[in-house]
């Protein structure tokens, strides 16, 4: 049975049990449900779901479960333009055309840091848009920090969901010619230490050919959880 935007406390305790590999979900079920359609594979408990966010420019569907359910929850997703995100073992029930990209998750716990005083809360979006073509989200919704110069952050990163049981590392950048000068490990520093008492895990998502940023985020510990697929449907959008 697929159930359409109910049980939705149900679905909110199964994520709760791995919050790490559901913080999307758990954010949007907590603050937005009047921008996200929940479909829920049920059999007498949760077996699967699918989210639509259709708060963005383009809706992002976040599928999980077991083959059949996902298999199932597939068949309810009619969007000509999407960018789809399932366990990649599951990639090839996609069975439309579709870029498809690897995703690694890496979570670890929170910790305490010596921060650099030189990294401020962005709250302007003005301030980032030498580093993104459209921040609104990461100012209006996200918690943004930077390191700034002439009024521009040269280097910034969100925390993209935020909750007592996990918060979403994103959105770490540096403009190219500030680049090989540490601002990166100074603001992951900084993010840990303040999700330090807030939160009980930090998670992430990479794309498994960016050995930077993962070299990066393993010398902090970071540990690989999961792997999924990043599937771009009528759209051209790297992650």
């Amino acid at each position: 049975m697929i159930l359409k935007n109910e049980r939705l406390g149900e679905l909110e305790k199964f994520c709760l049990n791995e919050p790490e590999k559901h913080a999307f979900t758990i954010w949007d079920l907590r603050m937005e449900r009047d921008n996200t359609d929940f479909f829920i594979s049920w059999d007498g408990g949760v077996r699967g779901y699918m989210l639509i966010y259709y708060g963005a420019t383009v809706p992002s569907v976040i599928l999980y479960g077991d083959e059949e359910s996902t298999e199932r929850l597939i068949k309810h997703m009619n969007l000509e333009k999407a960018i789809i995100h399932l366990p990649y073992k599951y990639r090839t029930l996609w069975e439309r055309e579709g870029m498809v990209y690897k995703v690694l998750v890496m979570a670890r716990e929170p910790a305490k840091f010596n921060v650099s005083p030189d990294i401020v809360r962005i709250r302007d979006k003005e301030a980032l848009s030498q580093l993104f073509q459209d921040p609104s989200y990461l100012v209006k919704k996200a918690r943004t920090w930077g390191i700034m110069r002439d009024g521009y952050a040269i280097s910034s990163i969100s925390a993209l969901a935020y909750t007592p049981e996990v918060w979403v590392l994103g959105a770490l950048i540096t403009k190219r010619r500030y680049r090989k000068r540490g601002y990166a490990k100074k603001l992951v520093e900084f993010f840990l230490n303040e999700a330090y008492g807030k939160t009980r895990k930090v998670v992430l998502w990479v794309r498994s050919d960016n050995y930077p940023a993962i070299n990066l985020y393993r010398k902090y510990d970071f540990q690989i959880i999961a792997e999924d697929a990043w599937i771009n449907v009528g759209v051209d959008i790297v992650p």
